[in-house]
């Protein structure tokens, strides 16, 4: 969080999903991992129709398809922190 207050890329609403983060804590979703998802494929779709590069969103929808296979649907979006979290191996 240090890095990112100080960039571009911060939000407010970063800080305040931090402590339910800092205590793995991810229910009761303001937005739940299963929505982001569903939002993910229409805009994809759309943007298909479109005729819109869309790769630079597939990492997000690989991590969205791991995230189903986790059981974190019904968790809030941060829970996607699980996935991406270091765990010390490289």
């Amino acid at each position: 969080m240090a890095i990112l207050r100080g960039s571009a890329l911060y939000a407010p609403t970063f800080d305040k999903k931090l402590a339910k983060e800092l205590a793995d804590d991810y229910a009761n979703p303001n937005f739940p991992t299963a929505h982001l998802r569903k939002d993910l494929q229409l805009f994809l779709q759309a943007a298909a129709g479109a005729g819109l590069n869309t790769e630079g969103l597939s990492g997000l929808e690989r991590l969205l398809e791991r995230a189903t296979a986790a059981g974190l649907d019904s968790l809030d979006y941060s829970s996607l922190h699980r996935l991406t979290a270091q765990t010390g191996e490289r």
